[in-house]
């Protein structure tokens, strides 16, 4: 298990510092947009950036046209993989105490009640008693698979919530905005 999130780590850390890499050239692009832009609205609306340095254009510019989903994408995905010790920790400690408060059956008691029917299983006909307690046990799976798509499902929507509710406006918008 260490070894897997190891290779995670190092396949976020390359994410990562390609996605450093790639906002950087977008900056570059950012700014030279900016530039192009100030000078087109100053030469036609100079009334338009009155109060407004050129400065406080270029960030609101970099505001409006710098891509935020990569940002949120890999938050994301980071938070996917770390968030997976904490979850089957959580999925432990909840599957412990629901069997310490009897909520969940042990499986012998299953194998007997449910499953067996003359020392066969009745869902498969061919099945020792032996074999029901490991198939009763990996029902488990079951609580597991779904309390990580819930915590996942809650990580997706946090991020998407965020990513929509900084959803900057267009351009003129925030320009008008910045101003007061």
């Amino acid at each position: 298990m260490l070894g897997f999130f190891l290779v995670v780590f190092a396949l976020l850390a390359l994410a990562g510092g390609l996605y450093w890499r790639w906002r950087t050239k977008i900056a570059e692009e950012v700014v030279e947009g900016a530039a192009i832009e100030w000078a087109l609205i100053r030469k036609n609306e100079p009334e338009f950036l009155e109060g407004i340095t050129e400065e406080k254009f270029r960030e609101v510019y970099a505001l409006v046209h710098t891509p935020r989903f990569p940002k949120y994408a890999l938050g994301a995905i980071a938070s996917f993989f770390v968030s997976l010790p904490v979850t089957f920790a959580m999925l432990n400690v909840g599957l412990w105490l629901a069997g310490a408060a009897g909520l969940i059956p042990e499986p012998v008691d299953v194998a007997d009640r449910v499953f067996v029917e003359d020392g066969k299983l009745v869902i498969f006909k061919d099945t020792p008693p032996e074999a029901a307690l490991y198939y009763i046990r990996d029902v488990a799976g079951f609580y597991y698979f779904f309390g990580v798509m819930v915590v996942w499902l809650v990580i997706v929507w946090f991020f998407m919530r965020r990513f929509h509710a900084r959803r900057p406006g267009y351009l003129r918008d925030e320009l008008i905005r910045a101003k007061g």
